[in-house]
């Protein structure tokens, strides 16, 4: 995987209100705007560009308060509620974390440390959803001396890099992403939890960036099947569209240190965790933001839609 360390040395370019610095190969990292302080419409909207055209952006050195990155959040768009029985949305609900309100670690067998056994996998956030989510706002609170790193790759140059016969074999392709089939494909039984009410989704396979127009892939190691396909033969689809998006040298890799805020466009973005000492704590902070259409399918090679 292509790390990170050296982003720092590369060229600045300045935009209005901040300035960017390519984090290689995928993303970028945002200097001299302070996220605690007011930011004025035009620089938001610039940032909000950013977000969009490049897929990921960094800020270091920026440790937000729950409320901070819930505001910041708000203007990317509604908070997602990730809850299953749609109840109130509140502060637990954005912390990912093996640490216990009272400061111990979570034992093996907790429904918190069980919840996020999947996000070691590539995926996109709650494809298992009609409506996917749009943005997601991720800080790190405390991270762990080594592991749990965070790996990104864009959809979009997915699909760029597919030959135009390729591509043209995914137009109309539907696929199947459905919550408790991800559990189950890595060793994790939670049907107690889901009692059978486990989120499922159809997507299609190119879609079109609603706000971009640009066309990407819509795959993840969370997609069970696609329609009209032999089970073994839609594996292997994925299988080949996932190495395409994941090669090493199309991957970034962020390395966390506490108060990093990584903001992506999960209609663009891939990204999975990496495992890491559970014996050390880890506390990250999820805000999520849903997204406002179902995916819109792309009908040709060129991003038409219908």
């Amino acid at each position: 995987m292509t790390p990170s360390l050296d982003s720092h040395e590369r060229p600045v370019e300045s935009e209005p209100g901040f300035e960017t610095v390519s984090l290689e190969p995928v993303g970028v990292e945002v200097r001299g705007l302070d996220l605690r302080r007011p930011i004025s419409t035009a620089v938001w909207q610039r940032l909000r560009e950013a977000v969009v055209r490049e897929g990921l952006v960094l800020f270091r050195e920026q440790p937000l308060t729950t409320a901070e990155q819930v505001a910041l959040g708000r203007r990317f768009g509604v908070l997602e509620n990730t809850s299953l029985d749609g109840g109130e949305i509140d502060e637990s609900s954005f912390l990912l974390s093996n640490v216990g309100p009272d400061g111990a670690l979570l034992p093996a067998d907790a429904i918190e440390r069980k919840l996020v056994a999947i996000n070691e996998g590539w995926h996109t956030d709650s494809s298992f959803r009609e409506v996917a989510a749009s943005f997601s706002l991720f800080s790190g609170v405390v991270v762990p001396e080594v592991g749990g790193d965070t790996f990104f790759a864009s959809l979009q140059r997915g699909w760029d890099a597919l030959s135009r016969d390729e591509q043209e074999e995914l137009i109309g392709l539907v696929g199947h992403h459905n919550y408790d089939r991800a559990y189950q494909s890595r060793g994790v039984d939670m049907t107690e939890y889901f009692g059978g009410a486990a989120p499922s989704a159809t997507h299609p396979l190119a879609r079109v960036h609603p706000e971009s127009g640009r066309v990407g892939l819509f795959v993840s190691e969370h997609l069970y099947a696609i329609e009209g396909m032999e089970a073994a033969d839609a594996d292997e689809r994925v299988r080949k569209l996932l190495a395409v998006c994941t090669a090493p040298e199309h991957v970034y890799r962020h390395r966390w240190a506490a108060g990093d805020l990584l903001i992506w466009d999960n209609r663009s973005m891939l990204h999975k965790a990496e495992g890491f000492d559970t014996e050390h704590p880890r506390v990250m902070r999820h805000v999520r933001i849903a997204g406002t259409e179902p995916g819109i399918a792309a009908t040709s090679v060129a991003g038409r839609t219908g």
